[in-house]
């Protein structure tokens, strides 16, 4: 065994709040060895980003309490180190890699200028020295034309690059420990192997540790050397990741590694009418340079694409990001401007204007990737659901909205007291089920479900595909399923079209694709997730 590189003892974090102090982290211990993968895996809530932050204590000291343990790194308390010391620590002997990239860097500033920094910083660089060693970071992180993406701002990057920038940085100074949390949550499977693969390669070049903060058990059974499992604060499990997957000791590690989505797949038939069918859907982005805005080019974001779908049936569309999924969904609800047919029943809708689509809207409804962004945080949950009760069911008075809208909850899981509260009341799970009371209560036919469960824990994730799946049957709903977990898409679809920039390369039933790919790219797809060991058998 390697000699021990940070040692976390009996660690206990409080936060205070209005209404009393909250313990986090309670008693927490654990050791990291020089050159070895660390993950800490638990439910959101579990402690595991608190004990993280808690290492280089990047905490609010006005709202939280350090009332006790021991953090030692290099013979050096650092719970009792001075902000001095750790602002030496920081991002030169241990860095850190954060969950969402394009809220950690700096929207006003170049990446090549923010790399820069930490090396003027910790390594006393001078501009054009510092710019050398950023392109190089860029180079070895696996950025293509690093000398020009150098410039680039964030937003001008794609959600892989901008996570590899992140790594760049955080390994600019070579620390001996990387802290990564969520690294990979938001990314398609391809860049997420990518990303690991990366991790591993770096790894072996520097002898770095590594502490993975996830919920992504499959991550850590491909990655981690040993595993923490977390639960309310506590260290509930502590093995190597052979024996915890193999043989888990604990209730709820048991609980979690049985939290795979279940494929509850409802039975439809050829016979079964056509909800919507497409002909040839075409969304073409113009790009425009030049004072005068001239055309110089475009974007085939969607490009001579057919669709049918039918009552009660999942077509799963999976695809890496920027292959045009989200933008086929839009185009069939008529929320982005096509070209092509678009049936819906007996309604030519690619024809229809504005203000005929409006009373058609109630049957065409989406349920976002993230239920804390598309909620309003001044609405109760009340007002949220009603909203389109309102408009599409104008002559129900105020008693019957209620009664319908209390049905509605009943029927995804909450309570007539959530009426009354507001969305930053709620867990992921619970808003993700106020995104979808909101759309079943307008009784629509079809539903555009946009990575639904991508920011939401197995657990919690198992739990609303379930509620999606029985509301599916009672509901005769169809739904279009854009994911790139491609487990969940099993789970739910009943067929499945693979696109890559704006075409379908690949199409069928699930069985057919999954099990059969008959193109390179899906078999790449389907290779990234072969730690899912029953998604794929060729």
């Amino acid at each position: 065994m390697a000699a021990k590189l940070i040692q976390v003892e009996n660690l206990k974090v409080t936060f205070k709040t209005q209404v009393g102090d909250i313990e986090a982290v309670r008693g927490v211990s654990f050791d990291i060895h020089q050159s070895e993968n660390v993950a800490i895996v638990g439910e959101s809530g579990s402690g595991k980003s608190v004990t993280a932050l808690s290492l280089l204590k990047l905490h609010d000291e006005r709202r939280v309490d350090y009332p006790a343990g021991r953090i030692i790194y290099n013979n050096q308390d650092l719970m009792i180190a001075s902000e001095t010391e750790m602002r030496d620590l920081r991002g030169k002997d241990i860095s850190m890699i954060f969950q969402e990239p394009m809220t950690s860097l700096n929207p006003l500033y170049p990446v090549g200028v923010q790399i820069q920094e930490t090396l003027k910083l910790h390594r006393n660089m001078d501009s054009q020295a510092a710019r050398d060693v950023a392109i190089k970071l860029l180079d070895r992180v696996g950025i293509k034309d690093p000398k020009h993406k150098i410039d680039s701002f964030p937003h001008m990057l794609s959600g892989g690059q901008r996570q590899r920038v992140m790594i760049a940085m955080a390994l600019a100074c070579d620390p001996v420990l990387l802290i990564a949390d969520e690294p990979t949550t938001a990314l398609d499977v391809t860049v997420q192997q990518q990303i690991l693969e990366l991790l591993k390669d770096l790894q072996a070049e520097t002898g770095m540790s590594v502490l993975l903060i996830t919920h992504d058990l499959h991550l850590v059974r491909r990655f981690a050397d040993r595993v923490c499992v977390m639960h309310r604060g506590q260290i509930v499990e502590q093995a190597s990741s052979k024996e915890l997957f193999r043989n888990p000791q604990n209730k709820y590690t048991r609980y979690l590694l049985d939290s795979e989505p279940e494929t509850r797949i409802a039975e439809i038939k050829p016979t079964d009418k056509i909800v919507v069918e497409a002909e040839s859907i075409r969304v073409y982005f113009a790009i425009r340079k030049g004072f005068f805005k001239r055309k110089v080019g475009e974007v085939r974001a969607v490009d001579q694409i057919d669709i049918v779908l039918r009552q009660g049936e999942t077509l799963g569309i999976v695809g890496e990001s920027g292959s045009g999924k989200t933008t086929l969904g839009m185009a069939l609800l008529r929320m982005v401007e096509s070209s092509g047919r678009i049936r819906f029943h007996d309604h030519e809708i690619s024809t229809y204007p504005e203000r005929q689509m409006r009373p058609l809207r109630r049957f065409f409804q989406i349920v976002f990737q993230d239920p804390f962004s598309s909620l309003s945080p001044r609405m109760t949950v009340e007002q949220i659901v009603a909203e389109g009760l309102k408009l599409h069911f104008p002559d129900l008075s105020k008693t019957q909205r209620r009664q319908r809208i209390v049905k509605t909850l009943a029927e995804v899981g909450l309570d007539e007291d959530a009426l009354w509260r507001y969305p930053h009341e709620f867990s992921g799970g619970q808003r993700q089920r106020i995104a979808v009371a909101r759309t079943v209560i307008l009784e629509p036919e079809v539903i555009l479900l946009d990575e639904p469960t991508s920011a939401l824990d197995v657990s919690v994730q198992k739990q609303v595909l379930s509620l999606l799946s029985d509301l599916q049957v009672s509901h005769k709903l169809s739904y279009l399923f854009i994911s790139h977990d491609l487990r969940v898409v099993r789970a739910m679809s009943h067929r499945v079209i693979v696109m890559r920039d704006g075409k379908v390369v690949e199409s069928g039933s699930v069985e057919q694709v999954f099990d059969h790919p008959q193109q390179q790219y899906t078999r790449q797809l389907a290779q990234a997730s072969l730690h899912n060991e029953w998604l794929i058998t060729n």
